[in-house]
């Protein structure tokens, strides 16, 4: 637009500037000051190119705006700042004006803006607030007017000058003569006016003589001032007519001067007038002159006279003090070298002119309102004194003096400032000529400074106070203590801001320093540079603040710095600027400066001048910067950094974020210097850089830039004190905050609530870091140790609870509590998720959801997720049903989109911390709760968003930890499978419906990625086989996905009405439908062996749509790659193989992840069996060497010192043991046998005690020794000669042990000596000494066991005398000393055989070394253990099913995680699923067991006929009625009695007797406890009274006794009838203390501990997730009150008051499951009937919400039948090799349906077919969707039938098998089609008949007897059976035998006359048509074999019909 329309886009350009201007935007921001800033700047390049446009328009917006309206304080400042701005630009564009711009714009100009400038000049006087700021804007564009202009606005003042001539009136208006005060004057302008002037003069009014005097004055001034050179050439070639026009004007002046007051007015214009006129000066200077110039010697003279005072006149003598000031400062600007005769008349005057103006006693002052101008006159005198003569410092120390008034200080200052700033001409003197003077300077600021600071402690705002605290140490220098009056202070005010000018203007002059010492110097430049500190953030005096930082910014000058203190300028610049910085950063911090932004800005050129000057002196540029400061510094900065990146306002977040750059540039120069990395001086030394390279992000909006902030504090990796703090400070600023906004929503601006999110945002994002530092300590791991907690100190595994439920996986050590602020700041969060506020709520609400899910640091996820699980984890703490109210619901949609959000954003570094806690309690919980909420919308909304959660879960799988994944996933898709299909159908509104809809979609995405490689594990089921579980679980799902999928068609086919609606729908069924078969696809695939044989049936369905949709799940299964192989036999030990596999393997660094993980988490009293396991299973894979290396490396690790090291009862010292132990018996018995039988048989007389306390009588104590010595040494030198007999298994774990500890002291001695830097223990730094630990081990595991008992280690027969015990117990001390390599020093008596210890050391460091040299390699080792028995496998899967979750938590906690990844847990995860649990195992523990028990009659009899080996009894072992698990609180162990698992009639009771008793064996002769669960117990479950008697007999007496508990859980209505029944056969149980009923877990808790109960699951199942209906009546004869309980699967019916059972008060409670209930039926409002199955009378029960009883009864009983199977025949076991047959027949028969999209399906089922099993079908199929197959494709299947048959024969038996299956299923089109494609492969079967082998001719047999059943069965298929199958079978010669002969076994089995003998007749001629000639041979053969016609007519083995015969004689005779 700019190039093709100019003047528009201008006009566009003045338009937007004038929009923006604060008078119609309002108060200005950063971001508007910034805009406005932009237009101006643009404007002004504009007028450069369209000056008369731009300044046509500013003029207008300028008149508009004068024009305006306003009203208030604010619209008045909002004016003024607008006039400001266009003034300015205005000013800004006629400067740069060129001056050749045409002159045509000028009457524009003149008629437009002159008079508005002018209005400006003559309106605003010093009453208005503006006027000055206003006016001096005005005379600034006036001046710039007049350069190019000077016409316009001299034809103003002269037309004015003109009008005034004629004026009459004496008030004339003056203000158009003022003009020329304004102007640009040049010589040539200058002399126009006076030539001007001078003939109107007199003809003026006094008023208007007046003015021009005044203005004439200025005018001369601006010229002097702007054009030097001129004035100074003046001098030195006088301009005649400028001297004459100036001399006719003195005259008319001096005329005009008649009266003194008129004098005092002219004096001042005279002498310049004078000035002007060169000659004349010189000419009056002489002593006599000439008349004309009389006068001019006479004014010289009377002002010389009135400066003396002579006149006595004080108005002519103060004019005359003015006159004199002027005179001399116009003489600065003459050459002295001109030696004009203007320097005599100075010289004769200065004296009493400074005598006049520089008198402490007496003060020049003109009146109250002159003091400026009075101060302005002295301030010109002293520059222009000083200038004249810099060496005359009279006036300087008179104006210094501290005695002298506030005034002369003052003026002394500002003249300062003046000669340092206004320095133009060559002969003026420097500045350095007062440099001596800077110590006094430096007092004075110091003084002002304080009265200041004293002054503004009491008017200024409170929290200005507590940053002034240190000031007061320094005001001694005060000379009074009187309080300063406001005037006072306002004139300390100035004084201090004109000396802060002065440090500004030339830092030096405070800074000279010539004498003082360094450390003098530098106390003194810190004391003037945290004065100015002091002064940043004083709010009342901004302008001062200003200033003061602009004079630290000059003082941060790298040149300037060097000055601080040129001794040692760099430690002095670490001192006083980490002082500033720190100062400046701790104001910043508190908000106690009102222009933060500004002040930052400031920081900001501060940190760039360091880095300046450190970068000048960069060799060198950290000498001194250790100090204390300088690290605060560095820590308040970076803290001051991070709490600006929160701030509303986007240019203070920009200009923080620019501030890292420096920190970084900072860093850079000093890890230079020092040569280190640069992270140890900043360690975020990355993160800092990209957010400083984000700060140019200028033009992005607030949120956008928040949005990246956080994303860059996210990555702040490392904790710092600045980070932390920053945090911390935050912290508490966001919880004022928050309590702010929340109290008093109404007061606060948007602004506050913009800082709260960005404060809420900051904290998630840093929080992270915080944590990080609290943990610092080492990496928490999750772990009991390996050893008893007293023994060991927990160095690399953290010694925390191991109930992980209530501890934080690894967010929270114990070091860090939940009370550290980032855990109350989550806290806070979470309660603020549910804020309930009316004004503000649903922000903060929204907010906090947001910055949680969005913006949260990934360190923290296990924190919040651990308290997300625990907020939610109240809900269910409670008994009874979970509390749904509005915030409960709230919470858990928050978290459900919070938990969504966090798992969804792929945030960097998401991934190492989502697996650190685990979410599956929290995810179950959630869908716990959200199951129990209704059906309406935001409910099912709630229900959608948690499944699209779950289905976002389960693609970050790999990321997060589960530590039960397969539970949990059961769990899950047990749980979402309940919404498929909810009430869709029964619902009427269509929005609901398509809710509900979208319900099904969701829940079925989420279940499709559960099930995906989901092993189905059924609870423990009652009396069912895990595989049977399995198949009735998989069946579940499967019938209720059909359902689905039924569902999707059934609501497709109700008509098609056009619309949006219904086409939106028909698209969402398409999506569900694809969802549900990929979800019968992942469950298909996953549980192959569970559930191909229950679904292979649908394949011939006579559904067709089922059919295809059965098809499509067998094709994705294909395409997924299934493994079939979970068909076969062999495949639970394949699993368990697996199991072991994972176990021993190994990770890339030799890790063994799962293993080291189980040995971390088995209780101790487990580690036994876990060593056997162990070492038993990795010595059968080769690799115990890796086994023991991780072992015995994490034992050294733990270790305090080589004294502890193996002496504790770990798992590594069992591990050692077992291995001594199993490989170590052979060679001990070898080496000890034979000495021992030595010591055996020493005499008697011999003794070995060497304790002289425990010496005999007549025993000898040296002999003893002697004895003991002899005997020790034997034993020594036959152990150390024994090496080359050392088993080779040993040595390896000897090597082993030599070389953990040697790697392992190693690297603890370097990590120590680095972190201590000091010399460590001995033995950790010559790892040789570590030898030691393996004769030290070895002896004390392993030998000296041995000899101390030899009896018990069955080395000998008999255990030794105690006497010898005693010897081998001393000798066994000595060895061990020696293999120590320690002496004795403790036990006295010992200390003889110290020599004999210390001369064996050597002898027996060598054996150690020997056998711990080399390990031998791993095969040549002899395996004694190459077997892996079942026990130790079967101990391994126990051992890991029981701990599997806790092996989970470990290695999501462990730091060895990231490196081994989570695919060995998983896959160990999905083993254990497939191979179910273990079987219940009794606690082996010994103090149970019972030794040699007398057995019952009833034992003995059921052992004699072992019982126990028969099927019967194992069958019902398997059933779990009866199980031992855990132990009770009293330490008893606890068994299960669980009674509905026996069946009345079913099962044996003796059987269920004697498996009790043999259970109970091992306890019972000490005390145990007995749960027994009566849940669903009824009349099939009862034992009948003969049998109930039995119980009280068949147990030893003690066994009863030691019963110490029976505690029945769930008693109901039938228990009690029963008990009643029985009373007489229970009286003992009658009120018996020892029996208590149980009504709920809890219960069972106070004396069982849950971790240790093991009732069923499907009892506690019942608890879950109920509904509960109190105060309900169920209507009987008696009316009893009870409660409704529904759950998932049952309704429970629970006695509201207690019944009496067996003596004792009880709750009975009924349990009806779904599936008996046959009928509910809602009587009316408050009543409805429950009809049972095996109840005979419906129950009648009356409550208020029967409606929802009901409700909720029809669901589960609804949910139960969809789940329930149509009758699919269950197929024959299918094994692998089977499955392409099978599928082949299924593909083939459907593809000539007549139904298209199962022709289709059934083709693209071939397809996958061919692929997966690599068919060789010549020519290529290609898999399609939407391919149309024609119907008559019979040729086509046969076709390909045929490539088939003759390509893949091997699959024959199995196709034909199934062909004949699915024959008789199918349809009559199909049944043709079958043996169409069926009859290419009769041919093949004879391939299995040739071989020798059995088995397969035996299976041909039995496809032939199929063939022959069917022929027989199928009458209407009977002419194409013969004509197809028998007609082709009888052309195949080597199948005519095999085939005959099934033929007439089969007639014989049907008899004479039967059908089977006619079909086989008709059969055999159809065979026969074939091949003629060979079957009447081969029925002749049989007939002689048979003996003719008349026998076989008596044989019943072969009775062929007289018909049959007939036809065979018949048919002879046509051969023949």
């Amino acid at each position: 637009m700019a190039a093709h329309k100019p003047v528009e886009w201008v006009q566009a350009v003045i338009n937007r500037f004038d929009e923006q201007l604060p008078i119609k935007v309002g108060q200005q921001n950063t971001h508007s000051k910034v805009s406005t800033e932009h237009n101006k700047e643009c404007l002004i390049n504009i007028s450069k190119y369209k000056f008369s446009i731009v300044i046509s328009g500013l003029t207008n917006i300028l008149k508009n705006v004068n024009n305006m309206r306003i009203f208030g304080e604010t619209s008045e400042k909002n004016l003024y700042l607008s006039q400001l701005i266009i003034l300015d630009t205005l000013e800004k564009c006629l400067a740069g004006q060129s001056k050749d711009c045409l002159r045509l714009d000028e009457t524009m100009l003149v008629k437009q803006l002159l008079p508005e400038i002018c209005h400006f000049i003559h309106t605003y006087r010093d009453g208005h607030q503006h006027a000055a700021e206003l006016r001096a804007s005005a005379s600034a564009v006036l001046f710039s007017l007049s350069c190019n202009n000077f016409n316009a606005v001299f034809s103003r003042i002269s037309t004015r000058l003109q009008e005034l001539t004629v004026c009459s009136e004496d008030n004339v208006d003056v203000h158009d003569i003022e003009l020329m005060q304004y102007i640009n004057v040049d010589c040539s302008k200058l002399k126009r006016l006076l030539q001007e002037m001078v003939p109107k003069f007199r003809a003026l009014k006094k008023p208007a003589q007046l003015a021009v005097i005044n203005s004439l004055e200025k005018a001369f001034w601006n010229w002097v001032e702007n054009y030097p050179d001129e004035f100074t050439m003046l001098y030195q070639r006088p301009q005649t007519d400028m001297a004459e026009a100036a001399e006719k004007l003195f005259d008319l002046v001096d005329s005009f001067a008649e009266s003194a007051k008129r004098k005092a007015a002219v004096w001042p214009l005279q002498i310049i007038l004078l000035i002007l006129c060169p000659e004349i000066t010189h000419t009056i200077s002489r002593d006599t002159v000439e008349d004309s110039k009389a006068n001019k010697k006479l004014f010289l003279d009377s002002l010389r006279k009135a400066l003396a005072g002579q006149g006595g006149n004080k108005q002519l003598m103060e004019s005359a003090a003015i006159a004199c000031v002027k005179l001399c400062k116009a003489s600065t600007y003459i050459n002295w070298e001109d030696h004009s005769t203007i320097f005599l008349l100075v010289q004769s005057i200065v004296m009493d002119l400074k005598a006049l103006l520089f008198n402490p006693t007496k003060p020049f002052l003109r009146g109250t309102g002159s003091q400026n101008a009075d101060v302005e006159l002295m301030v010109d005198c002293f520059v222009s004194c000083f200038r004249i003569n810099p060496h005359n410092n009279q006036q300087f120390k008179i104006c210094l003096a501290s005695s002298s008034p506030s005034t002369f200080h003052f003026v002394l200052v500002n003249s300062l400032h003046r000669i340092i700033t206004n320095s133009h001409l060559d002969w003026w003197p420097k500045i350095d000529a007062v440099y001596c003077y800077s110590g006094e300077l430096r007092f004075m600021f110091s003084d002002t400074l304080n009265r200041v600071i004293q002054s503004s402690g009491t008017h200024a705002p409170l929290r200005m106070t507590p940053s002034l605290t240190f000031i007061g140490k320094r005001t001694t220098s005060l000379k009074f203590k009187e309080k300063a009056t406001e005037l006072d202070t306002r004139s300390f005010k100035c004084l201090l801001l004109a000396l802060v000018k002065l440090i500004h203007a030339d830092p030096k002059l405070m800074l000279h320093n010539p004498v003082k010492q360094a450390p003098d110097m530098q106390s003194s430049t810190a004391e003037l540079i945290t004065g100015l500190v002091q002064l940043v953030p004083l709010s009342t005096t901004p302008q001062l603040s200003q200033e003061a930082m602009e004079a630290l910014l000059v003082l941060h000058q790298p040149e300037n710095i060097e000055l601080w203190n040129p001794h040692a300028p760099i430690e002095t610049f670490w001192d006083i600027s980490s002082q500033v910085l720190f100062l400046i950063c701790r104001k910043l911090i508190g908000q106690q400066t009102v222009n933060g932004t500004d002040v930052l800005k400031w920081l900001r050129e501060i940190l760039i001048c360091r880095n300046k000057f450190l970068l000048k002196n960069k060799e060198c540029a950290t000498m001194g910067c250790g100090i204390p400061i300088c690290r605060q510094a560095q820590t308040k900065l970076e803290v001051c950094l991070y709490m600006f990146l929160w701030s509303p306002d986007t240019e203070a977040v920009l200009v923080a974020m620019s501030c890292f750059r420096h920190l970084c540039e900072e860093a850079d120069i000093r890890s230079a210097a020092d040569e280190v990395p640069v992270q140890t001086i900043l360690p975020n030394y990355a993160t800092f850089n990209e957010v400083a390279s984000v700060s140019t992000m200028m033009g992005t909006g607030r949120s956008t830039l928040q949005k990246r902030v956080m994303a860059l504090l996210r990555r702040i990796e490392h904790p710092t004190p600045g980070n932390i703090e920053a945090w911390e400070d935050t912290y508490s600023k966001w919880d004022q905050t928050t309590k702010q906004i929340l109290n008093f929503p109404k007061s606060k601006a948007d602004d506050v609530q913009q800082e709260w999110i960005n404060m809420t945002g900051f904290l998630c994002a840093l929080g992270g870091v915080c944590l990080q530092q609290r943990n610092t300590p080492g990496p928490i791991t999750y772990s009991p140790p390996m050893g008893p907690l007293n023994e060991r100190k927990p160095s690399m595994i953290s010694v925390g609870p191991s109930d992980m439920s209530t501890t934080m996986a690894s967010s929270c050590s114990p070091s860090a509590s939940s009370e550290t602020p980032v855990s109350r700041f989550l806290d806070r969060l979470l309660a603020l998720l549910v804020c309930g506020h009316d004004r503000v709520g649903h922000t903060v609400r929204n907010n906090v959801k947001d910055l949680l899910g969005l913006e949260l640091s990934p360190a923290l996820y296990p924190m919040l997720f651990n308290k997300l699980k625990n907020s939610i984890g109240k809900f269910f703490d409670t008994q009874g049903p979970v509390p749904i109210n509005d915030t409960n619901t709230q919470f858990v949609d928050q978290t459900i989109a919070i938990m969504k959000n966090l798992l969804d954003n792929h945030t960097e570094g998401s991934s190492e911390h989502l697996g650190q806690a685990s979410i599956e309690t929290m995810m179950l919980n959630l869908v716990r709760y959200v199951r129990i909420l209704g059906t309406l919308i935001p409910e099912i909304q709630i229900k959608t968003k948690l499944c699209q959660l779950v289905e976002v879960m389960m693609e970050r799988r790999d990321d997060l930890s589960f530590c039960q994944e397969m539970k949990f996933r059961n769990k899950m898709v047990e749980y979402l499978t309940d919404w498929v299909m909810g009430t869709s159908n029964q619902v009427t509104d269509d929005d609901i419906k398509c809710l509900l809809r979208d319900l099904d979609q969701a829940s079925m995405e989420a279940v499709v990625s559960l099930l995906a490689g989901l092993p189905l594990q059924p609870e423990e089921g009652d009396g069912v086989e895990l595989m049977e579980a399995k198949s009735q679980l998989f069946l579940k799902y499967f019938t209720l996905f059909m359902n689905l999928l039924n569902d999707c068609s059934e609501v497709e086919d109700e008509g098609q009405p056009v619309g949006g609606r219904k086409r939106g729908m028909s698209r969402r069924l398409a999506s569900l439908r694809h969802c549900t078969i990929q979800a019968m696809s992942n469950l298909l695939n996953a549980n192959v062996d569970s559930g191909l044989m229950h679904s292979i049936g649908l394949g011939y369905h006579k559904d067709l749509q089922t059919r295809a949709t059965f098809m499509e799940v067998l094709t994705k299964i294909l395409q997924q790659g299934t493994e079939f192989d979970t068909l076969a036999e062999t495949v639970l030990a394949d699993r368990f193989e697996r199991l072991v596999e994972l176990v021993t393997m190994m990770g890339d660094q030799g890790e063994l992840p799962i293993a080291m993980a189980l040995a971390n988490v088995v209780p101790g009293s487990q580690w036994d069996e876990l060593a056997r396991v162990l070492v038993t299973l990795f010595d059968s894979r080769h690799l115990l060497y890796q086994l023991l290396w991780n072992m015995f490396s994490k034992e050294v690790e733990l270790a305090d010192s080589m004294q502890t090291l193996f002496r504790g009862n770990s798992l590594a010292s069992k591990i050692m043991t077992f291995c001594f132990k199993v490989y170590g018996a052979a060679y001990l018995q070898k080496l000890l046998e034979p000495l021992l039988r030595g010591v055996i048989s020493t005499p008697e007389h011999i003794s070995f005690e060497v304790d002289p306390t425990r010496l005999e009588q007549g025993e000898n104590l040296e002999e003893n020794q002697r004895n003991l010595l002899q005997i020790t040494e034997r034993f020594f030198h036959a152990i150390i000669g024994s090496s080359s007999e050392f088993p080779p298994q040993l040595r390896s774990v000897c090597h082993c042990l030599y070389q953990a500890t040697c790697h392992s002291l190693l690297n603890k001695a370097t990590v120590k000596e680095k972190r201590e830097n000091k010399k460590a223990v001995v033995s950790q730094r010559f790892p040789q000494n570590s030898i030691g630990a393996v004769g030290s081990a070895m002896f004390l595991r392993f030998v000296n066991p041995a000899i101390v008992s030899p009896y018990e280690a069955g080395i000998l027969e008999k255990k030794p005398l105690p006497r010898i015990e005693r010897g081998l117990k001393l000798m066994s001390k000595i060895l061990q000393s020696i293999a120590n390599h320690v002496l004795f020093t403790k036990e006295e008596h010992m200390r003889p055989f110290n020599d004999f210890v210390k001369s064996n050391f050597d002898a027996a460091r060598r054996f150690f070394l020997d056998i711990a040299s080399d390990s031998p390699p791993s095969d040549s080792v002899n395996h004694s253990l190459s077997f892996i028995s079942d026990g130790n496998v079967l101990a391994l899967h126990r051992l890991l099913w029981n701990n599997q979750e806790r092996i989970g938590q470990y290695l999501s906690s462990n730091r060895d995680h990231k490196a081994v990844g989570r695919r060995p847990f998983d896959k160990m995860a999905t083993l254990l699923a497939y191979l179910g649990p273990p079987e219940h195992k009794p606690v082996a523990d010994t103090h149970w067991s019972s030794l040699n028990l007398t057995s019952s009659k009833f034992e003995e009899f059921m052992t004699r006929h072992q019982v126990h080996e028969k099927e019967e009894f194992k069958a019902l072992k398997t059933l779990n009625i009866f199980y031992q698990a855990g132990t009770s609180k009293s330490g008893n162990p606890v068994f299960y009695y669980v009674a509905r698992r026996f069946k009345t009639g079913q099962l044996n009771g003796d059987l269920l007797i004697y498996h009790v008793l043999l259970t109970l064996k091992p306890y019972y002769a000490k005390p145990y406890e007995i749960v027994v669960d009566l849940t669903h117990v009824g009349p099939s479950n009862r034992f009948k009274t003969d049998f109930l008697s039995k119980w009280f007999v068949v147990f030893p007496g003690f066994a009863y006794e030691n019963v110490a508990a029976v505690y029945v859980y769930n008693c109901n209505t039938w228990v009690r009838e029963y008990t009643k029944y029985h009373e007489r056969l229970l009286t003992g149980l009658k009120g018996s203390k020892r029996l208590q009923f149980i009504d709920s877990p809890s219960k069972l808790a106070e004396h069982i501990e849950p971790d240790q109960q093991k009732l069923p699951a499907a009892t506690l199942a019942l608890e879950e997730d109920l509904k509960v209906f109190h105060n309900a009546l169920k209507l009987a004869h008696k009316d009893t009150k009870v409660s409704i309980k529904v759950g998932s699967t049952a309704v429970q019916v629970t006695s509201a008051e207690r019944t009496r059972v067996l003596g004792q008060p009880v709750f009975l409670n009924d349990v009806y499951y779904a599936s008996e209930i046959e009928e509910i039926c809602l009587v009316d409002e408050s009543q409805f009937t429950l009809t049972m199955a095996n109840q005979g009378t419906p129950l009648t029960f009356m409550h208020q919400e029967c409606d929802a009883i009901v409700q909720s009864i029809i669901h589960i009983r609804t949910r139960w039948e969809l789940s329930q199977p149509d009758s699919i025949p269950q197929h024959t076991k299918i094994r692998p090799k089977d499955v392409p047959g099978t599928l082949l027949n299924i593909a083939l028969l459907n593809l000539g349906s007549s139904d298209p999209s199962l022709r289709s399906a059934a083709y693209n089922l071939l397809c996958a077919l061919t692929c997966t099993f690599n068919l060789k079908i010549e020519g290529q199929l290609l898999e399609t969707s939407g391919l149309c197959i024609p119907a008559n494709n019979t040729l086509f299947i046969v076709s390909i039938s045929k490539t088939l048959a003759a390509n893949e024969p091997h699959l024959t038996l199995e196709f034909l098998e199934e062909c004949i299956s699915g024959f008789s299923k199918s349809s009559i089109e199909l049944k043709h089609l079958c043996l169409e494609y069926m009859t290419p492969w009769l041919l093949n079967l004879v391939r299995f008949c040739k071989h020798n082998d059995d088995a397969k001719r035996q299976r041909v047999t039995a496809i032939l007897d199929k063939l022959i059943t069917m022929t027989i069965n199928e009458k209407q298929m009977y002419p194409s059976i013969q004509a197809k199958i028998w007609g082709s079978l009888g052309q195949i010669t080597d199948l005519l035998d095999v085939v005959l002969d099934s033929f007439i076994k089969t007639s014989a089995t049907g008899g004479l006359g039967s059908i089977k003998a006619e079909v086989m007749a008709d059969t055999a001629v159809a065979l026969a048509s074939g091949n003629v000639k060979l079957v009447s041979n081969k029925v002749t053969q049989s007939e002689l074999l048979h003996g003719g016609p008349s026998h076989l007519q008596n044989t019943s083995c072969l009775l062929l019909d007289a018909h049959i015969y007939n036809k065979i004689q018949m048919l002879d005779i046509e051969l023949l």
